[in-house]
């Protein structure tokens, strides 16, 4: 099939459409689901149609020809966003390694056994990013092979755990950055091991900016996710994002950054790897802690909070201690009194930094957590693997720092490291490359001269259904 039949089949397909649509203009949806049908069964077929041109000039290469033999010829399909694109490639066999190798794979850069487009394991992952299994799995399901909810999971399982980064042709001179952190419990499979799965995020932005009365926006946030479990997993995510700061922003003219803090010891060991840090309490967790402790009063609740909030002022651990004793003499529960003691001393220079320093923001984590994680993972009746888990907190983030429409890069990124690892199949291509790109060009010029019959040909279609188009018009407006 050459590109003349091609278009002259989908503008035919067009024109049918057309008349369907004038001789019942009432079936809308109808015309409109042909004319996409159309459209989509033109371009698998095109796709198909140069795949295999593209084979065939590889095998017709000089350059394949000295170093690589013919053996035989398979049938490959691919998922597309527009539907299965079925093709014929060339294996051939590498007289210096006798190794079998598919050229048109490797020049495509498509793992072996892959089923997906590139585009179309886009289209998943960014489905699963923000639905369900299911509902990615019937997006790219279509007119073609059935995708399972597992085939869209183990795409999530295969994101690399290291993300790509654009790089940033200036770095940015602030002279404040602010850190949040908080996490989210995510339920695990019930086939896995007890408790929850740690979901930790981190984000990173230049300060706040009032977009209404009672609402602020971050300011250029970049967000950072993942398990990240243990102690080793913990300090290899704080040094992530120590070295994003080094990255992205003049560090000479960083004067600090505050890390606000619920009091998890995994938040504030930030500040063992984050310079220039300064760790700062977070009110809103703050304020649990003094309701909680004031509510054991029952009736001298108003005043006992008060007087938590005059020691805070005047900082005064010693009297706020006091004051925790005499609950605790008072209502006898002992571990709601010693949860709070702890946490105000653990916490107290990150409290009175919360209250004192002009710079420090309020804190919104338990706000962000969950739009970024609890959203997908933990607000709906449903179990994740370790590594499941792991890897959507990544997307999801990947995702606010780079939007939907780069998810590509990432499918790319993880199938050009996959053939980067592969080093025998990474090379020696480069001179096959040349000659199909030349082959290609001169075949174009050739195709270019056929422009004017093919314009005639859809002319004449055209012509030839206008009477008809006319006549059911007319007849439609007779009834009116």
């Amino acid at each position: 099939m050459d590109i003349i039949t091609l278009i002259t089949d989908l503008a035919n397909d067009f024109l049918t459409a057309g008349d369907g649509f004038c001789e019942h203009p009432e079936r809308m949806a109808e015309f409109e689901q042909s004319l996409m049908d159309a459209s989509h069964r033109t371009a698998a077929r095109f796709m198909e149609m140069v795949l295999e041109e593209v084979d065939d000039l590889i095998r017709k290469s000089r350059t394949r020809a000295e170093r690589f033999d013919i053996q035989r010829r398979i049938t490959r399909t691919l998922i597309t966003t527009a539907g299965d694109v079925t093709f014929n490639q060339t294996v051939y066999r590498e007289r210096e390694t006798g190794k079998y190798r598919c050229l048109l794979e490797e020049l495509m850069r498509l793992p072996g056994h892959e089923r997906f487009s590139a585009l179309a394991e886009a289209k998943v992952l960014s489905e699963a990013e923000e639905h369900s299994y299911r509902h990615a799995a019937e997006s790219v399901s279509y007119k073609g092979q059935k995708v399972s909810k597992t085939t869209v999971m183990e795409k999530i399982h295969q994101i690399t755990e290291e993300l790509p980064e654009p790089e940033q042709a200036e770095k940015k001179q602030v002279r404040v950055l602010y850190i949040e952190a908080d996490e989210d419990h995510i339920n695990r499979q019930k086939d896995e091991k007890e408790g929850c799965i740690i979901g930790k995020l981190i984000y990173l932005f230049e300060g706040k900016q009032d977009v209404c009365k009672g609402r602020a926006t971050l300011i250029s946030p970049h967000y950072h996710g993942g398990l990240y479990a243990g102690s080793d997993g913990n300090r290899q995510m704080w040094e992530e994002v120590q070295k994003y700061i080094e990255d992205h922003y003049d560090t000479n003219y960083l004067e600090k950054v505050y890390i606000t803090s619920d009091g998890a010891s995994w938040i504030k060991a930030g500040k063992d790897y984050i310079a220039k840090s300064i760790l700062v309490a977070d009110k809103f967790h703050l304020t649990k802690y003094i309701n909680r402790g004031s509510k054991l009063m029952m009736d001298d609740e108003d005043d006992v909070k008060a007087m938590f909030y005059r020691h805070i002022h005047k900082n005064r651990l010693e009297e706020l201690k006091t004051l925790l004793k005499r609950i605790l003499d008072t209502t006898g529960r002992e571990d709601i009194v010693n949860d709070t003691m702890a946490y105000f001393e653990n916490n107290w220079s990150a409290i009175q930094r919360a209250f004192r320093d002009p710079e420090a923001e309020g804190c919104s984590a338990e706000g962000h957590v969950s739009h970024v994680y609890s959203d997908r993972m933990s607000s709906r009746p449903m179990g994740w693997s370790e590594r499941g888990s792991d890897r959507m907190c990544r997307l999801r983030c990947y995702v606010r720092n780079h939007g939907r429409d780069k998810i590509i890069d990432l499918v790319e990124y993880r199938r050009n490291k996959t053939f980067e690892e592969a080093a025998d199949a990474a090379t020696g291509t480069d001179g096959i490359l040349a000659d199909v790109t030349k082959k290609r060009t001169k075949k174009q010029a050739d195709v270019a001269k056929y422009a004017e019959r093919m314009q005639a040909s859809i002319g004449g279609l055209s012509t030839g259904t206008s009477v008809r188009k006319i006549l059911a018009i007319k007849e439609r407006l007779g009834g009116i």
